[in-house]
């Protein structure tokens, strides 16, 4: 594998981001041309969120050469889900009926290591984490038109690249430089903590619960421990007033369905933790030398349960784009940006549908909002 040093290094890709889509990328990649994954922050050495894997995604992990690894590091499988959406009464799906099988719960630290393993070992250069100073783009540069300055634990870092994979989550780095928008659906954030979980529970169980100011979450993982969230706007007084991990599972407890699994007794692993959780897409998703893949191409509503699912497949196809538009198919960019917005398009067709099966808070602002965004086919299927 070839060397970096602190000098400017010449490279066919550099990924932007080592979570789960960039590493995908970075290891689909790295057999064909020469490759650079920089991550940057440092990895986390607790929970995280974002945790549920679909039983479809068996598919893409065998295509990465990784079911056997993923089978054997204790992920939890995820075999039932009760909710309460649209009705009082709690439904229950079994993945007994899914013809997929189950899904899993993540040790979301674990799943991450394994994929950048992944790309590490099949020959990509692996920096994280690495503080991106400088990024420029000279399109008519010639042949390496990316310059990327970069601060590393071992000192600064300059490469010259062909093409930037961006793979940056929400923030959407590259994206952005590139000039284009990115559509912001709403202001939902995701308010989270864990607890220990409870003998009470069904092993491999998720629960997800409407209520008026918002939905809630909660499923079991591995090693115990349960992942409590609660979804709200950001902008409004019920999320804004919930400042600790105690506020958070006071609110739970007065829940039907989750309050059932966080008795009392329970108390917070970690202190309360806000992320993002609006669904956001950009006016393209990939341009001159560049190309999104993962939550920077196009980030999901948490109730749709994809974002994981969505990182893997969009890393393995759009490295399979990357190696096209190198070669010299000048179709294969736009044909990417064409693909992203039709999944986009379903993407918001689907969430609408979903959101407008719950009528029970009609003059709440958190429901007032979603039921202005459904498109009119929706909202009048509903009545």
């Amino acid at each position: 594998m070839q060397k970096f040093g602190p000098t400017a290094q010449e490279l066919d890709v550099l990924v932007l981001g080592a979570g789960p889509a960039g590493a995908t990328a970075a290891a689909c990649l790295a057999p064909h041309c020469r490759v650079a994954l920089v991550g940057g922050r440092a990895v986390h050495a607790g929970p995280a969120i974002g945790e549920s894997l679909p039983a479809s995604a068996r598919t893409a992990l065998a295509d990465l050469g990784v079911w056997q690894i993923f089978q054997s590091e204790g992920h939890l499988p995820a075999w039932t889900r009760q909710s309460l959406w649209g009705s009082d009464q709690p439904s229950m799906q079994d993945a007994i009926f899914d013809p997929h099988g189950h899904g899993w719960h993540l040790d979301r630290p674990r799943f991450d290591a394994m994929l950048r393993t992944l790309a590490r070992e099949r020959g990509a250069h692996l920096t994280h984490p690495a503080e991106v100073r400088r990024l420029h783009c000279a399109p008519e540069g010639g042949r390496y038109p990316w310059h990327c300055e970069m601060k590393t634990a071992d000192g600064p870092w300059m490469v010259r690249c062909r093409f930037v994979v961006d793979a940056t989550g929400r923030s959407a780095r590259v994206v952005r430089q590139a000039g284009a928008q990115l559509q912001r659906q709403d202001r939902l954030v995701c308010l989270h903590t864990w607890v220990q979980g409870g003998a009470d529970v069904p092993a491999g169980s998720t629960l997800i619960e409407a209520a008026a100011d918002g939905w809630w979450y909660s499923a079991d993982l591995p090693g115990g421990t349960r992942v409590i969230a609660w979804h709200g706007d950001g902008d409004l007084a019920s999320v804004q007033g919930c400042r600790t991990a105690g506020d958070l599972l006071e609110r739970a407890r007065r829940t039907q369905l989750i309050g059932r699994h966080c008795p009392p007794a329970a108390q917070a692993l970690v202190p309360l933790r806000a992320a993002p959780a609006n669904g956001q897409w950009p006016s393209q998703a990939a341009g001159s030398h560049w190309l999104a893949v993962g939550d920077a191409s196009l980030a999901f509503d948490p109730l749709a349960s994809q974002g994981l699912l969505h990182g893997l497949v969009t890393g393995q196809m759009g490295a399979l784009v990357v190696r096209e538009h190198l070669g010299g198919n000048m179709q294969a960019l736009p044909a990417w940006n064409r693909q992203l917005q039709e999944v986009a398009q379903a993407y918001r067709d689907n969430r609408a549908r979903y959101y407008a099966m719950e009528q029970r808070w009609p003059n709440e602002p958190f429901w007032q909002r979603r039921s202005a965004q459904q498109p009119a086919g929706v909202a009048s299927a509903m009545h």
